[in-house]
């Protein structure tokens, strides 16, 4: 989605975007989850997918696997959209969703099959994928929060994955600034690195901060927690694909 469907052709290159860690203002919810990401996401830049990713050298079958995985986790994303949908009260709140809903299955159609495809990926692989059992419980932990919360825990649950892979396509970009083009993961860096996506990110981190601006501190606690977690499962999202499934 314009959350975290990036468009991926090659010719996207965008070096020069605002850093995708900063946020001005204080005391406001995405802040204090920014402590957060800022004690847990170096664990994903010493990652050896992502760091072979930015280097060239990783083996292409683990790309394809992480692709074929990536996609399927795109439906259940897709489904926890539509979670959050149910959750929404006012018109403003539909439209968003529902565009939120269009957007991650066009990007899905337009840029993510091709990409796979490019790679070797036949469409008989895609039919007769599984999602793995760390893939399966990711999605499902943040659709069943999104189903006992509200539409604030639901943007929650989504934003680290979101929010995280633009972090680590800039960090990675500057330590390694071949990266950009490498003719296989190139284009996977300069998608998150686009000042589309960027604006994405923050038009989410402040429509969070909106719906959090008059929550109690027990629920701002949750909330954090909960991002905690996605936090950790996108680690083990990394291990998965990296490890092939066999972890």
């Amino acid at each position: 989605c314009r959350g975290r469907c990036a468009r991926l052709p090659g010719r996207r290159l965008c070096c020069h975007h605002c850093p995708q860690m900063k946020i001005e203002a204080s005391g406001k919810l995405s802040q204090k989850i920014a402590v957060l990401a800022e004690k847990l996401w170096p664990r994903y830049l010493c990652h050896p997918f992502i760091t072979q990713m930015a280097d060239g050298t990783l083996p292409l079958e683990k790309f394809r696997y992480y692709m074929l995985q990536d996609y399927l986790y795109l439906r259940d994303y897709t489904k926890i959209l539509a979670a959050i949908l149910q959750k929404a009260d006012t018109f403003e709140q539909i439209c968003f969703l529902s565009g939120e809903i269009e957007s991650t299955l066009g990007e899905t159609y337009r840029t993510h099959i091709p990409y796979m495809q490019r790679l070797g990926i036949t469409e008989e692989e895609i039919r007769q994928a599984h999602t793995h059992i760390d893939n399966c419980a990711y999605s499902h932990y943040m659709l069943c929060e999104t189903q006992n919360g509200n539409v604030l825990t639901g943007l929650v649950a989504l934003l680290n994955c979101s929010w995280s892979y633009a972090y680590i396509a800039e960090q990675m970009v500057q330590r390694y600034p071949q990266a950009l083009q490498n003719k296989t993961y190139g284009a996977w860096f300069a998608g998150y690195l686009s000042e589309e996506y960027r604006k994405a990110n923050q038009d989410l981190i402040d429509r969070i901060d909106a719906l959090a601006a008059s929550i109690s501190p027990q629920e701002e606690n949750r909330l954090c927690e909960l991002f905690e977690k996605c936090c950790l499962f996108d680690l083990r999202f990394w291990d998965m694909a990296y490890a092939m499934g066999n972890c």
